[in-house]
């Protein structure tokens, strides 16, 4: 059995609505606790952005329930009909997210007593929707809050796994189309999600509370790169798979040579994640060993790509048009692993600047102190 913390959060979320509207005697209370459930959310800046937008649809929604009171009655069939006419206005003004909470409080209202008394009854259940969305997020904030970040970067890493394995896989003209099609459906889904997590990443950027918002947007940025190249990863795949085991004259010495190259490009990807885990000690881009390196991979790629143009028969259309794509994907995935390198170490000995200096500062208050 797998409880993440969105569920433990959720039920924390109903629990605290239902303390909530017990110690205020708001009944029914079991409202505050759907509404909780319907209003937790992945991430803080949307549950933010949840509570703004409820409010504006509970609004909508009490509006229209008061009105279809007084006009339509609560018949079965008139609740229907101020539903549909709820859920086209908020769909209107773009409250898609929380139409269904705008409809919970319409069929709160119009199910209750109202002939008793419409105000005092109208603001009962907004106020018990309300408790229900401010629970959810309250608990978002303070308990387990999410961490994007590392979720990405595990994600990201998965993926990259996957391709790796994929692209040495790919010149080998060994997988059949069946195999193709279930890994690239694979593929596609892991992408998927890993694009999703990083959107969610993205947004909290914009958040207040943000403990060092510097250092996280620069995270941003390379988690950004990071998937540039897996875009560009997934392309090189999808090329060598099409066009390389298309090309059924070309020679065993090429073939190794975009393996090779393969093979290069995913090494210098490892030791870009190893940096960014700490676990390589970085340089600056100008530092010998780093050119030497790069030169390296550079070299390699030229000859990769002399070894396919010598392959290339002016006469033979198709072997161009099949040619030119794995070359220039080659190209790109080089492009912007180089990209990613730059933006990695920076972010590193950034942070190894920043610790020295804390260090410094530390050292230099304690020789105060001790003067």
């Amino acid at each position: 059995m797998n409880i993440g913390a969105r569920i433990i959060k959720t039920g924390l979320s109903v629990t605290l609505a239902l303390i909530i509207a017990n110690l205020l005697h708001m009944q029914p209370a079991v409202l505050s606790a759907v509404a909780a459930v319907i209003a937790i959310q992945p991430s803080i800046m949307r549950s933010w952005k949840y509570v703004k937008e409820v409010t504006v649809t509970n609004i909508v929604g009490a509006l229209f329930a008061t009105l279809g009171f007084y006009l339509f009655g609560t018949q079965p069939v008139f609740i229907g009909i101020i539903v549909i006419l709820t859920i086209a206005v908020n769909l209107k003004l773009g409250l898609n997210k929380s139409v269904n909470l705008s409809v919970l409080t319409v069929i709160a209202i119009l199910t209750s007593n109202l002939h008793d008394s419409t105000l005092s009854t109208v603001v009962n259940r907004f106020s018990l929707v309300a408790i229900g969305v401010i629970s959810s997020f309250l608990i978002n904030i303070l308990v387990l809050p999410p961490k994007h970040d590392q979720r990405f970067y595990d994600s990201i890493r998965k993926l990259n796994e996957k391709l790796n394995t994929l692209l040495r896989l790919a010149p080998e003209k060994e997988i059949s189309i069946s195999t193709f099609k279930q890994e690239k459906n694979s593929l596609d889904k892991l992408y998927n999600k890993t694009r999703d997590l990083f959107d969610l990443l993205n947004e909290e950027k914009r958040r207040m509370w943000v403990k060092d918002r510097q250092l996280f947007v620069r995270r941003i940025v390379i988690f950004r790169q990071a998937l540039k190249v897996v875009q560009k990863e997934i392309s090189l795949f999808e090329k060598i798979e099409k066009h390389l085991n298309k090309m059924v004259d070309i020679s065993n010495k090429e073939t190794q040579e975009v393996k090779d190259t393969v093979n290069e490009l995913l090494q210098y990807q490892e030791t870009i994640f190893l940096i960014y885990e700490g676990k390589i000690v970085p340089k600056a881009i100008t530092n010998k060993d780093s050119k030497a390196k790069r030169k390296r991979i550079v070299s390699k790629m030229k000859c990769t790509v002399n070894e396919l143009m010598n392959h290339y028969d002016p006469a033979n259309e198709e072997l161009w048009w099949r040619l030119f794509p794995i070359v220039n994907a080659l190209i790109e995935t080089e492009n912007e692993l180089e990209k990613l390198e730059v933006l990695v170490v920076n972010y590193k000995l950034r942070r190894v600047l920043k610790k020295e200096r804390i260090k410094s500062t530390l050292k230099n208050a304690i020789e105060k102190i001790e003067k």
